[in-house]
C-alpha cells in the first residue's frame, strides 16, 4: 500500500477552476450521518470510479462527514483505514503524485481501472463443447432448477456476444471462419425421470444438512427391496447414472446407492440438528473414482487370479492397495488381493474367454460354476 503524502495547506481551489469539475457524493442529510461504513466504502469507490482526474483527499473530505474532523489528521487516519479496507477487499486504490502527473497541481487517488475490471472471456469452438458436455451431465437430473442455470451459463459464456458497432470490429478475426456449435438438450419429461429429480432433491439437502435418511433399495441381482438407513456422504455422476455415497447402518461400512433403484426415501426430520458427522478427510471424489476390484457389496475373501499374455492388460488394474503380484517366466502375472465382489469377477473372467483363471476363491468359483451351468443348459 503506498503511503499518502501531505496535502498542502491553504484554500482549496474552487471547483471547475484550473481543473476538471469532479463528481460530488451526494451529502448525507441531517438525522441520517453517514454511519454505515458498508455505504460509506461503496460511496468512495463510485465516487472515484466517475471522477476524470484524481481526486484529493481535500475533495474527498468534503463529500463524507465521518472524515470531516476538528483534527485533520484524525479524518485523514480514518480515510486511510478506509482505503486500506478497499485494498483488502480487491479495490486498486492508488494515490497520484504530480511528479507522475505533470498535469496534477496537488496528488490525489484513483481506482486502476485496468486492474479493476475483468477482460472479457472468449471461448474456443471447442472449449464451448467442452463447457457443453459438462452441462448436460449437470442437466440430467431435472426438477431441480439446474436446466435453466446451466443453459443461462452457457449462453452467458459462449453465445451471448454483443451486437457489432461496425461489421469490421465484431466477431474477432480469428472467430469469422469457425463453424457454429450446435447445441441441443433433450428434455426429460417422463415420470420416472421427475421422481428421479425429486429424488436427488432430498438427498443434495440431507449431504448438505448431514441427515440421515431411510430407504427401501431395490437388488441389482434379486430385484427384492431392502431397508437401508444411510448417512449421505455426497453424491456423484458414473456411467450414465447418480450414485449416493454413504455409510450403511445395515453393511456398516461405507457404500453406494444408485438413486433409480432407490424407493420409499425419507429424510430425518429438523434439518437444522446434523444426524452425524462425516469420516475427516473422505473424499467423495476418490471414493467414486474406485475400481470395480475392490467393491466390496459381498463378504470378503481372499482371491488368487491367474492372467495369461492375452490378460495383461486387466493384470495392471487397481486391485487395491494390498494386492499381492508375482510375474511368472512365461509372462503370465498371478494376483492375490482381499475381495467382496465375486459377480465382478466372474464376469471380467467370462470375458477373458479363458485368459483369466481362478485359482483361489470359494465364492468366485461356485458362482463362476453356476453361470457356466446355466448356460449349458440354456444350450443343451
Amino acid at each position: 500500500m503506498s503511503e499518502t503524502p501531505s496535502e498542502p495547506s491553504g484554500k482549496a481551489r474552487p471547483p471547475g477552476e484550473g481543473k476538471a469539475k469532479k463528481p460530488r457524493a451526494k451529502r448525507a442529510t441531517k438525522g441520517a450521518p453517514r454511519a454505515d461504513r458498508s455505504k460509506r466504502l461503496l460511496d468512495l469507490v463510485m465516487l472515484l470510479l466517475r471522477a476524470r482526474a484524481p481526486v484529493t483527499f481535500r475533495e474527498i473530505r468534503d463529500q463524507f462527514e465521518s472524515y470531516q474532523t476538528a483534527n485533520i489528521e484524525a479524518g485523514l487516519r480514518a480515510f486511510e483505514r478506509d482505503k486500506a479496507d478497499l485494498l483488502e477487499l480487491g479495490v486498486p486504490v492508488r494515490y497520484i503524485t504530480p511528479d507522475e502527473d505533470g498535469a496534477l497541481e496537488d496528488g490525489g487517488y484513483v481506482i486502476e481501472l485496468k486492474k479493476y475490471s475483468l477482460p472479457e472471456v472468449h471461448l474456443t469452438t471447442d472449449e464451448v463443447s467442452a463447457l457443453v458436455l459438462a452441462t448436460s451431465v449437470a442437466r440430467a437430473v431435472p426438477g431441480i432448477g439446474y436446466a435453466r442455470i446451466c443453459d443461462l451459463a452457457v449462453r452467458k459464456l459462449a453465445f451471448d456476444y454483443p451486437e457489432p458497432d461496425t461489421p469490421l470490429e465484431w466477431p474477432p478475426r480469428s472467430r469469422r471462419h469457425h463453424e457454429p456449435v450446435l447445441v441441443h438438450f433433450p428434455e426429460s419429461t417422463t415420470a420416472a425421470a421427475r421422481e428421479l429429480g425429486d429424488r436427488f432433491t432430498l438427498l443434495e439437502s440431507a449431504t448438505r444438512d448431514r441427515k440421515r435418511a431411510s430407504l427401501g433399495y431395490r437388488s441389482a441381482s434379486t430385484g427384492y427391496v431392502q431397508s437401508r438407513d444411510i448417512d449421505p456422504y455426497g453424491l456423484f455422476y458414473r456411467d450414465r447414472s447418480w450414485l449416493l455415497v454413504g455409510y450403511c447402518h445395515l453393511r456398516k461400512d461405507v457404500r453406494s446407492f444408485r438413486l433409480d433403484r432407490i424407493t420409499d426415501l425419507k429424510i430425518a426430520p429438523k434439518p437444522k440438528s446434523p444426524d452425524f458427522d462425516r469420516p475427516e478427510g473422505f473424499d467423495v471424489r476418490a471414493y467414486a473414482n474406485r475400481s470395480p476390484w475392490t467393491f466390496t457389496p459381498n463378504p470378503e475373501e481372499r482371491v488368487c487370479l491367474d492372467f495369461d499374455e492375452a490378460a495383461r492388460s486387466a493384470a495392471n488394474e487397481d486391485f487395491g492397495s494390498e494386492v499381492e503380484r508375482e510375474v511368472a517366466e512365461d509372462g503370465r502375472v498371478r494376483l492375490r488381493f482381499q475381495s467382496g465382489n465375486p459377480d465382478y469377477i466372474v464376469s471380467r473372467v467370462l470375458a477373458a474367454k479363458g485368459a483369466i483363471r481362478i485359482v483361489e476363491g470359494e465364492q468366485c468359483k461356485h458362482l463362476l460354476a453356476s453361470e457356466v451351468a446355466a448356460i449349458e443348459e440354456l444350450y443343451r
